[in-house]
């Protein structure tokens, strides 16, 4: 089984391996298009923009061997990053960071709340949409449940400060950006990356604006 948690810290071994648990897991019918950063591999073209992200997120950490960057087709066009970080002569996924172009927008930027003891976190942020999306009961526990900023992975506890936002576009869109961990099942033989329910989520969302 493929629980994201590999011997070897080398992208060329390690990107197929990840290429197919994702596609496996949103029932993809060819291979994905990734780029890998970093890891001495080619470099993908893109941008500042997830790894200024990911260090605030796991606070600059140089455990990170390199990045994988992953076009999604389904279940809607998605962008996703797999951070690859070091453990031991091995390695494990660690950050998740998706985004997702939205077609409707928001006036300003819209946040979920930082994770509460008791209780679901709610939107804040534009007053109008953030209103729109606490108002759907079901929207708010699945982003909650998928926003995670704690899981295990390689054998490891993993945590990262949560971010979950819809950002405005200069088109008149929206994009919204969500940070996650894989996701162990099967008494931690394999891993979810939960591509699937993002997208639906991400749908949700949208059709909520």
């Amino acid at each position: 089984m493929n629980n994201l948690a590999y011997t070897s810290q080398s992208a060329e071994t390690i990107g197929p391996k990840v290429e197919e648990k994702i596609r496996e897991e949103i029932g993809a019918p060819a291979p994905l298009s990734y780029q890998v950063e970093g890891g001495g591999a080619d470099t993908a073209t893109v941008g500042s923009f997830f790894r200024d992200i990911g260090a605030a997120l796991v606070g600059g950490s140089s455990d990170v061997l390199f990045n994988l960057h992953f076009d999604l087709p389904q279940p809607r066009p998605t962008r996703l990053q797999v951070s690859m970080n070091r453990q031991g002569v091995g390695s494990h996924a660690g950050l998740l960071i998706y985004s997702a172009q939205l077609a409707k927008p928001v006036a300003s930027a819209v946040e979920l709340e930082d994770p509460k003891m008791f209780g679901k976190s709610k939107f804040t942020g534009d007053a109008t949409a953030s209103a729109k999306l606490n108002a759907n009961g079901d929207l708010i526990k699945r982003v909650n449940n998928l926003a995670r900023v704690e899981s295990q992975s390689g054998g490891l506890k993993l945590k990262i400060k949560r971010f979950c936002k819809i950002i405005p576009q200069s088109d008149g869109s929206s994009m919204l950006v969500l940070s996650t961990l894989p996701r162990p099942v099967k008494m931690g033989f394999s891993a979810m990356v939960d591509a699937v329910e993002f997208g639906e989520i991400a749908s949700m969302i949208e059709a909520a604006l």
